[in-house]
C-alpha cells in the first residue's frame, strides 16, 4: 500500500506540472499575438488619419484659393467693359454716370467707384463724395501707364478703412489714356468667401501677406492688417507657393497650418487647425484599440486557465479508461474472436450492398442537384421531403428544412393560385404549371415559373409532389429592354437624319450673316445682324441638342456660375416677343457656390424650361426663377416656376418622353427629353409639380462637384 500510495503522489505531481506548462504556453502564444497585432494595426491607422487631416487642410485651400482667384477675374470682368468709353476727354465722363449708377446697384460687390483725371484729381466717385488726388497712389501710377492693377488690402487715408482695389486705364475713342478708373471691393463680401468650409471647433481659414500680417479677419479674433498669423517669437511659417507645418499662431496656441499662395495676388491663404484638435482622432483610435484589445487580454487568461486544466482532465481521463478498456478487453477478446468470424461473411456481404446503395443515392442527388432549377418535392401533406442546391440559392433568405411544412419556409407557397394548383396535381395526377408568378425575394420582386408533378406509388396513389421553379424576371427584363431599344433606336435614327438635314443650311446662313457683319459698317445694320444670328445660333444648338439626343457625347466639365449663367440667359431670350407680357423675377442666392458642369447643357436647359413657361402663357403671366444651396447636402437647386396652364394628369407620366408634346402643331416634344439626359449626366435630377390651370415648378437639383470627372483648365466662363 505505501508503495501504490507514493506512485499515485508522483502521478498527481506530474498532472499539476503538465497544468502549468500549458497555462504559460497558451498566455505566451496570445500575448505575443496580441501586441504584435496592436502595433501594427495603431501604427498604420495612425498614419492614415494623420494623412487624412493633412489632405483635407490642403484640399480645403487649394479650394479656397480658386473661389478667390475666380471671384477677382469676376470682378476685372465686371469693371473692363467701363475703360473703353466713346468719349475725347475725361470731362465727357458724367455722360456715363448713370451707367455705373446701375451697374453698382446691381452687382453690390463694391464699395467705392472713382474715376480721376491723368493729374490724379478725383473728377467722379459713387457711394462717397471725395475730392482728394490719389496721384502718389501705387494703383494710380500703374493705371495711368496702361496697367491692370490688382491691390492687396491696405489701410486707405482717404475712405478711413482697410480696402482693397482694383484700377484700370481709361481709354477714349481714339484708344488714348485719357484717365483711371478705380473700384474698392466690398470686404464683407470679399471676407465671406473664406467661410465656406470647416474641419472642427478650432479651424479657421484667413489671408495673409507675405510678411505674415493678416489680411482678413479671422474667427477666433485675429485682426486684420495688425496681427501677425504666427506668434512673434517664431519665424514666419507661411513661405513658399504652398506648404503645410505644424507651428504657433498668434494667441499662442500650437496649431497645423496649411497655406498656399493665390496666383497674380500678394495674397497667401492659410487653413489652420489646433493640434490637439486636428490629432484628436488619432488619440480617440490609440484608446479605442487599447480597450479593443483588453477584453482580448482577459479573453486569453481564461482561456490558458481552463485550457491547462481541461487539457490536464481529459489526460487523466483518457490514462483512467484506457486502463479499464486494457483489462476488459483482455476478458473480452476471446469471445469476441468467435463472434468476429461469423460476423465476417455478414459484413463483406452488407458494405457491398451498402456500396451500391450509397453510389445509387449519390448519383441520383448529384443528379437534382445539378439540374439548374429550383426542385422541392413534398408529401401529401405538404410537408418537405427533399431540395436540391439551387432552391437554396434562388430563395437565400428562405431556410428548407426535411420534414418541415413548405408554407412555413416559402411564404409564397400560401398564395391562392399556388395552393389550388397543388391540390388539383394531388387530385387528378396531371401535372400543373403557373407563369410569371410574382414572389418576393427580400425587398425585391421577380416573376417565376411554377411546375407541379405528381409523385405516384405502384399502386397508382399520388404520395407526394415535386415542384419546379424557374426564375423569369431576367428574360421578362430583357424582353421589355429589346422592346425600349427598338424603340429609341428608331428615334435616334429619325433625329439624326433631321438634324443633318437642318444644319447644312443653318452652317450656309451663318456664315453669310458672319461675313455681312463683317463688311457693313452701319452699326445698327450690325446689331440687327447679331440678333439674327444669336437666333440662328440658337436653332443650332437645339440642332446640337437633337444630335446629343440621337448620338450623345460626353460633356465638357468646367466650372461655371449658376446665377451669371441664369442672370445671361434670361438676358439673351428675354428680348424675344414670346417674353414681352411676362414679368420676370429673380430670387437668386448671394452665398452660392460654383459648381462642375458642361456650361452648353446647363444653357440649353434653362432656355428649354424658360420658353415652354413663357409657351405656357400666351395672354401674360409672371415667370419666376429662384437659386439657392440645399441644406446637408453637395448640390444646388434651382426652381423655375410659371403662372400658366400647367400639365394634366394624362400627361405627367409622358412628358420627359421624346416627341411627346402637349403644343400640337408648334412644338417638337424634343426639349424637356433633352434637358432630362442633360441632368442625368450630370449625376443630378430634375422634377416638377403642376396645378392645372394654375401653373408648373421644375426643379433641378446639381452636384457642386463631379466626382471622378475631369475638369477643363478655364476656371470659368459665364461673364
Amino acid at each position: 500500500m505505501g508503495i501504490k500510495s507514493l506512485n499515485d503522489h508522483r502521478i498527481e505531481d506530474d498532472y499539476k506540472s503538465l497544468t502549468r506548462q500549458n497555462r504559460a504556453w497558451v498566455l505566451l502564444l496570445f500575448f505575443g499575438m496580441l501586441t504584435i497585432l496592436y502595433l501594427v494595426i495603431n501604427r498604420q491607422t495612425s498614419l492614415l488619419i494623420k494623412n487624412q487631416i493633412n489632405n483635407q487642410l490642403l484640399n480645403m485651400v487649394e479650394e479656397n484659393a480658386k473661389t478667390i482667384e475666380i471671384f477677382l477675374q469676376d470682378r476685372e470682368s465686371d469693371l473692363l467693359s467701363y475703360t473703353h468709353m466713346n468719349i475725347s476727354g475725361i470731362s465727357e465722363v458724367k455722360n456715363y454716370t448713370h451707367s455705373i449708377e446701375a451697374f453698382l446697384k446691381d452687382k453690390q460687390w463694391y464699395d467705392l467707384i472713382l474715376i480721376a483725371d491723368m493729374e490724379g484729381a478725383i473728377v467722379f466717385s459713387i457711394l462717397s463724395e471725395l475730392s482728394a488726388n490719389i496721384s502718389d497712389r501705387r494703383y494710380f501710377q500703374s493705371a495711368k501707364e496702361g496697367k491692370i492693377f490688382r491691390s492687396g488690402i491696405f489701410y486707405s487715408d482717404i475712405l478711413d478703412r482697410p480696402v482693397m482695389v482694383l484700377a484700370f486705364p481709361i481709354k477714349n475713342s481714339q484708344g488714348r489714356i485719357v484717365g483711371v478708373f478705380a473700384a474698392s471691393i466690398n470686404l464683407e463680401h470679399f471676407y465671406s468667401l473664406l467661410f465656406d468650409l470647416r474641419l472642427g471647433d478650432t479651424s479657421e481659414l484667413f489671408l495673409v501677406d507675405s510678411n505674415g500680417y493678416l489680411l482678413s479677419p479671422t474667427r477666433l479674433g485675429g485682426v486684420p492688417l495688425q496681427d501677425r498669423g504666427y506668434s512673434s517669437e517664431e519665424k514666419n511659417p507661411h513661405i513658399g507657393e504652398r506648404g503645410i507645418k505644424t507651428h504657433f499662431d498668434y494667441r499662442g496656441q500650437q496649431v497645423l497650418s496649411a497655406h498656399m499662395r493665390i496666383p497674380g495676388t500678394e495674397f497667401i491663404l492659410v487653413s489652420e487647425v489646433d493640434s490637439a484638435e486636428a490629432l484628436r482622432p488619432v488619440g480617440k483610435l490609440k484608446r479605442l484599440l487599447l480597450f479593443a484589445f483588453l477584453p482580448l487580454v482577459v479573453i486569453a487568461v481564461l482561456i490558458s486557465y481552463f485550457y491547462s486544466r481541461r487539457l490536464t482532465s481529459l489526460f487523466r481521463n483518457l490514462t483512467a479508461n484506457l486502463s479499464a478498456a486494457l483489462a476488459e478487453s483482455r476478458q473480452k477478446r476471446v469471445e469476441l474472436d468467435g463472434i468476429n468470424k461469423k460476423l465476417e461473411a455478414e459484413i463483406k456481404e452488407k458494405e457491398h450492398l451498402t456500396e451500391e446503395l450509397k453510389l445509387s443515392e449519390e448519383y441520383i442527388r448529384g443528379l437534382i442537384d445539378s439540374i439548374s432549377l429550383a426542385v422541392v418535392a413534398v408529401d401529401d401533406r405538404a410537408c418537405i421531403t427533399h431540395f436540391n442546391r439551387e432552391t437554396t440559392t434562388m430563395f437565400s433568405d428562405s431556410r428548407p428544412e426535411v420534414g418541415k411544412p413548405i408554407g412555413e419556409v416559402f411564404l409564397w407557397f400560401k398564395n391562392r393560385d399556388v395552393e389550388e394548383a397543388f391540390q388539383s396535381a394531388l387530385r387528378t395526377r396531371d401535372a400543373q404549371n403557373i407563369e410569371r408568378k410574382k414572389i418576393a425575394i427580400g425587398q425585391n420582386l421577380e416573376y417565376f415559373n411554377l411546375f407541379f408533378f405528381p409523385i405516384s406509388s405502384a399502386g397508382e396513389t399520388v404520395t407526394g409532389i415535386s415542384i419546379v421553379v424557374e426564375n423569369v424576371t431576367e428574360r421578362k427584363r430583357l424582353q421589355e429592354q429589346m422592346a425600349e431599344y427598338e424603340k429609341f433606336s428608331a428615334l435616334s435614327q429619325l433625329a439624326m437624319g433631321a438634324a443633318h438635314e437642318i444644319n447644312n443650311p443653318l452652317l450656309g446662313i451663318s456664315s453669310f450673316l458672319e461675313i455681312l457683319a463683317d463688311e457693313t459698317e452701319d452699326m445698327e445694320k450690325k446689331e440687327e445682324i447679331r440678333f439674327v444670328l444669336e437666333n440662328v445660333y440658337r436653332i443650332s444648338e437645339t440642332i446640337r441638342g437633337l444630335l446629343d439626343f440621337a448620338r450623345p457625347t460626353p460633356p465638357q466639365f468646367i466650372k461655371i456660375n449658376v446665377n451669371q449663367l441664369i442672370e445671361d440667359t434670361l438676358s439673351f431670350i428675354g428680348h424675344q416677343p414670346i417674353f414681352r407680357r411676362i414679368t420676370i423675377r429673380k430670387n437668386l442666392s448671394q452665398v452660392f457656390p460654383q459648381i462642375t458642369a458642361d456650361l452648353s447643357q446647363i444653357r440649353q436647359v434653362l432656355i428649354n424650361i424658360f420658353i415652354n413657361a413663357a409657351q405656357a402663357m400666351p395672354d401674360g403671366g409672371t415667370l419666376t426663377v429662384v437659386s439657392s444651396k440645399v441644406k446637408y447636402e453637395e448640390k444646388i437647386r434651382i426652381d423655375i416656376s410659371d403662372t400658366g396652364s400647367g400639365i394634366g394628369p394624362q400627361d405627367r407620366a409622358k412628358i420627359m418622353n421624346p416627341f411627346f408634346t402637349t403644343k400640337k402643331n408648334e412644338g417638337t416634344g424634343l426639349g424637356l427629353s433633352i434637358s432630362h439626359r442633360y441632368i442625368k449626366n450630370h449625376h443630378g435630377e430634375i422634377t416638377f409639380e403642376s396645378v392645372e390651370n394654375e401653373g408648373t415648378t421644375f426643379t433641378i437639383r446639381l452636384p457642386i462637384r463631379q466626382t471622378g470627372r475631369p475638369v477643363g483648365d478655364e476656371k470659368e466662363t459665364v461673364a
